[in-house]
């Protein structure tokens, strides 16, 4: 969990954006010291800094939530997409190819997501199943990942697929620093 936590505070780059720049002396402990481990510090207590939760945090693993109810966040987003678009091409024909390969990745992911934190109480299970579904999800790029949007996709499922793209690269930032 540890290392799950640490790649979150590297990761939060993407979750959170620009926010307004704090001095590392304005920040907590419980932040300015697990973002000394990563590899671009700064960074790293400006984004925490701006996440009220965040800097209430007096260990790792809430940290390590927030990053990954953002990522969550991006599912469900791209999921109900996803869903009122399908919904207004049923009858009319096959759906376009990006919009199926991205709404099967948005709903294994979701779904994988919601498991993670409608989970038990015990922690260290609820990672330990979150990792394993990751290793083998990350293993092979879905079509989605590797080959959508494509020029014919609409600005919906340009939306979409983006979305999706979004929550892999933040999943990948994950294994990428714990050593996978």
């Amino acid at each position: 969990m540890a290392a799950v936590g640490l790649l979150v505070l590297v990761g939060l780059q993407v979750v959170v954006g620009s926010m307004a720049e704090q001095e590392a002396g304005d920040a907590p402990a419980s932040i300015t010291g697990p973002c000394s481990r990563t590899g671009d510090k700064k960074a790293c207590v400006e984004l925490l800094s701006g996440i009220p939760e965040a800097r209430k945090a007096t260990t790792v693993g809430p940290l390590a939530e927030l990053y990954l109810q953002a990522i969550a966040n991006h599912t469900t987003e791209a999921k109900a997409m996803a869903t009122k678009l399908l919904a207004t091409m049923k009858g009319k024909g096959v759906p376009p190819v990006c919009l199926q390969q991205c709404t099967a990745s948005v709903d294994t992911l979701s779904n994988a997501l919601a498991a993670f934190f409608s989970a038990s109480a015990d922690v260290n299970k609820k990672y330990r199943d979150l990792d394993g579904f990751l290793v083998g999800f990350l293993k092979q790029p879905p079509i989605c990942m590797s080959a959508c949007p494509i020029r014919s996709c609409d600005m919906e499922e340009v939306t979409i697929a983006d979305k999706f793209h979004q929550a892999w690269k933040m999943l990948g930032r994950m294994t990428q620093f714990s050593g996978r």
